[in-house]
């Protein structure tokens, strides 16, 4: 879903010196970008690092919002993007908010507790296989230590007649 919603919607015109983005005054669009990359070297039009252009990239953000690491910057860039080849304005999609706020509980939270039952039930599980193999090593050494009981008095008794 969040391919569907921001492909290709979190690049911005960049001033490289300072890394700041142009207002939207000033640079509305890609192409006026490339008009202003042709006459200074110091504008690209760049993209985030974490952004959702294809599935893949898409897990990645959504697993960096679910780990609330660097959350606030994917969610802030959705809720600024206005559409594919142009420029962001402040809080132009509102109702990203929601997407993040859904996602956050669903995904993050109640995920979460999925992850750590299965590691709870893998624990309990593997801990199970240790007390029931411990058990038959305890079964094994009482007979061994029966038969050695019984040996010795064979022998005594053997001796003594």
């Amino acid at each position: 879903m969040g391919v569907n919603l921001f492909a290709g919607k979190f690049y911005q015109c960049v001033n490289t010196t300072d890394g700041s983005p142009f207002p939207t005054s000033e640079v509305e669009n890609r192409s006026e970008c490339f008009a202003l990359m042709n006459v200074s070297q110091n504008v690209r039009w760049k993209n985030l690092k974490v952004n959702f252009d294809n599935v893949g990239l898409g897990y990645l953000s959504l697993l960096q919002v679910a780990t609330f690491k660097g959350w606030m910057d994917i969610m802030y860039a959705a809720v600024d993007s206005v559409n594919v080849d142009k420029q962001p304005i402040y809080e132009y999609s509102l109702y990203m908010y929601i997407y993040f706020v859904i996602f956050i509980i669903f995904g993050s939270f109640f995920t979460l507790n999925l992850f750590i039952g299965v590691i709870i039930d893998n624990f309990n599980q593997q801990k199970k296989k240790i007390s029931i193999s411990s058990f038959c090593h305890c079964t094994e050494r009482k007979e061994q230590l029966f038969f050695q009981k019984y040996n010795v008095k064979f022998n005594l008794m053997s001796v003594s007649n």
